[in-house]
């Protein structure tokens, strides 16, 4: 079962989670990175299996809905993996490797909403590891 388990600050070995978010309600499915916002207490998740971000608060427990859900044709999401928040810019980047490519999003996005911009490191259509000219 996918989760996303919340430890204490000062764990240290073999500890017990203080709360695990996990179920079908959740849409977890190979999730890949997570990134925190301290100011809102939303965690987002690249749901790399799911295609998509999911957005949950730091309270949440159980299985429970992503608050909300970054997905569909419009995003541009095949597999994300990477994920940070830019506060400075009120921004999300996520990274897709099928994509080869950095999307931004607003932090609030929501729904099945295009990328403010993308970065890529190949042609369209075309697949690359590494950023930097493709020729």
């Amino acid at each position: 079962d996918p989760s996303i388990s919340v430890y204490p600050l000062d764990a240290n070995g073999d500890t017990a989670p203080v709360k695990v978010i996990r179920g079908d309600k959740t849409q977890l499915d190979w999730p890949s990175q997570m990134a925190f916002d301290a100011e809102t207490g939303e965690i987002f998740v690249s749901n790399d299996m799911g295609h998509s971000i999911l957005v949950f608060k730091s309270t949440d427990s159980g299985n429970v809905a992503p608050t909300r859900v970054i997905k569909g044709d419009r995003t541009g999401l095949v597999n994300p993996l990477g994920i940070a928040v830019d506060k400075k810019n009120n921004e999300l980047w996520v990274v897709d490797m099928v994509n080869s490519s950095a999307s931004v999003f607003p932090l609030k996005a929501d729904g099945n909403v295009p990328p403010i911009r993308k970065i890529r490191s190949a042609p369209e259509g075309k697949r690359s590891l590494k950023f930097g000219k493709v020729e």
